[in-house]
C-alpha cells in the first residue's frame, strides 16, 4: 500500500445512539495501530475504556511515559511503564471531543458545557478555563432553549497562524438548537466556524458539523464533515477550495515532509441510509490524500468500530509504545 507511508493510530467508538448500533461494546476495539502495509492490530489495552469507546490522545514529549486519553466523560493521565492511570481533576466535563498540548498546555474541548479547558500536567491542576458564553448571539429565548447545554458544540482547541487561541465549533450562533417542534429539538445547519478566544472575533464558515482543523502549508484544512468533504481556507479564513470525500470526516493526521494527509471516515449510520445520496452503507475507513493535489490516493478500511474519532502518525518510538500495550 504505498499510499500508506506511516503508521498510523486510528481511534473509534461504537456509536452513541442505539438504532444505530452493529457491534456491542465488547466488540469494539477502541485503539487500533493501522501499519505502513495495510495491516491492523489493536492495542488492546484500551479494550474497555470508555462508555463507547476512546475519542482522543495526547501525548508530549516532557512527560515522555505518559499518555493523556480522553474517553468522553473523563481524562485519563496513564503511566505506560506501570499502566497505571490517575483521571484529571478538571471539574464538570461531557462529551469531550479533542485534547491537543498547545505548547505546554493540554487544551481539552469540554463538548457538553460549552468550555475551553487549559490544563497544565506540571501542576496537575487546571490553569484556564474559558467559556463560550459571550458569544452567544441575541435570539429570541425560550425557556425550554434556555434549559440547554451544548449551545456551540465546540470540539477543538487550536492555535491560528498568528498564534491565537481558537476554538472550532459547529454553531457559531450559540444556537445549537433553534426550535421546538412538536416538543423535538430541531438543530441547525451549516452554523458551523471558528472563535477566536484571545480577540473575540467570530469567523462563521458556513460549515456543517465541522472537526479536526489542521494548519497545511499555510492553510487551514477543515473536516466539513457534515458535507462529507474537507474545505481548505486561506489565512483570512477565505474559502479557496473543497475535496469531496464521500463520508462523515472526523480526525486528520498529516506530514507536509512526504505530501500526505490521512482522514479518517466513518460508517454511514443506520438512520441515514434512507435519507443520504448514496443511499448504501460505506464502511469505517482511513483515507489518504495527496496535499499537493489535494487528491484521494486511496483508502483502508477499519474493523472493530462504528465511527472513527482520530488519526495520528506514530514515529519509531511512539509505535513501540502503543504496540507495548498491546
Amino acid at each position: 500500500m504505498g499510499f500508506i507511508k506511516h503508521d498510523l493510530l486510528v481511534l473509534g467508538s461504537q456509536n452513541a445512539k442505539e438504532q444505530d448500533q452493529k457491534l456491542t461494546r465488547e466488540q469494539v476495539r477502541p485503539v487500533q495501530i493501522l501499519y505502513r502495509d495495510g495491516s491492523i492490530k489493536p492495542v488492546n489495552f484500551f479494550n474497555s475504556w470508555g462508555e463507547v469507546g476512546v475519542s482522543s490522545i495526547a501525548w508530549d514529549s516532557r512527560y515522555a511515559d505518559e499518555f493523556f486519553v480522553s474517553e468522553n466523560e473523563e481524562i485519563r493521565r496513564l503511566n505506560v511503564a506501570s499502566r497505571s492511570f490517575k483521571t484529571l481533576d478538571i471539574g464538570k466535563v461531557g462529551d469531550i471531543h479533542d485534547i491537543h498540548f498547545l505548547d505546554d498546555i493540554l487544551w481539552i474541548s469540554n463538548t457538553e458545557h460549552d468550555e475551553a479547558i487549559g490544563f497544565s500536567p506540571e501542576t496537575n491542576k487546571v490553569k484556564e478555563r474559558i467559556s463560550l458564553a459571550s458569544f452567544r448571539t441575541e435570539y429570541e429565548k425560550s425557556d425550554d432553549l434556555e434549559k440547554v447545554i451544548d449551545r456551540f458544540h465546540c470540539n477543538q482547541i487550536f492555535l491560528n497562524y498568528k498564534n491565537q487561541k481558537c476554538a472550532l465549533i459547529h454553531h457559531v450562533s450559540g444556537w445549537q438548537y433553534y426550535r421546538i417542534l412538536f416538543e423535538a429539538l430541531v438543530k441547525q445547519q451549516g452554523d458551523g466556524g471558528v472563535l477566536n478566544l484571545d480577540t473575540q472575533e467570530v469567523f462563521p464558515l458556513k460549515l456543517q458539523s465541522p472537526h479536526s482543523v489542521r494548519l497545511i502549508n499555510g492553510n487551514y484544512w477543515i473536516q466539513d464533515s457534515g458535507d462529507r468533504s474537507v474545505k481548505i481556507f486561506d489565512q483570512k479564513w477565505n474559502l479557496m477550495s473543497t475535496i469531496e470525500l464521500g463520508g462523515f470526516g472526523r480526525g486528520m493526521a498529516f506530514s507536509e515532509k512526504d505530501n500526505v494527509g490521512y482522514i479518517g471516515l466513518s460508517a454511514t449510520r443506520k438512520r441515514y441510509l434512507k435519507v443520504i445520496p448514496t443511499g448504501k452503507y460505506l464502511h469505517n475507513r482511513v483515507v489518504a490524500v495527496d496535499l499537493d493535489k489535494q487528491q484521494v490516493s486511496g483508502e483502508v478500511v477499519i474493523p472493530n468500530i462504528e465511527q472513527v474519532d482520530n488519526v495520528y502518525i506514530l514515529d519509531n518510538e511512539m509505535l513501540s509504545k502503543f504496540e507495548s500495550l498491546s
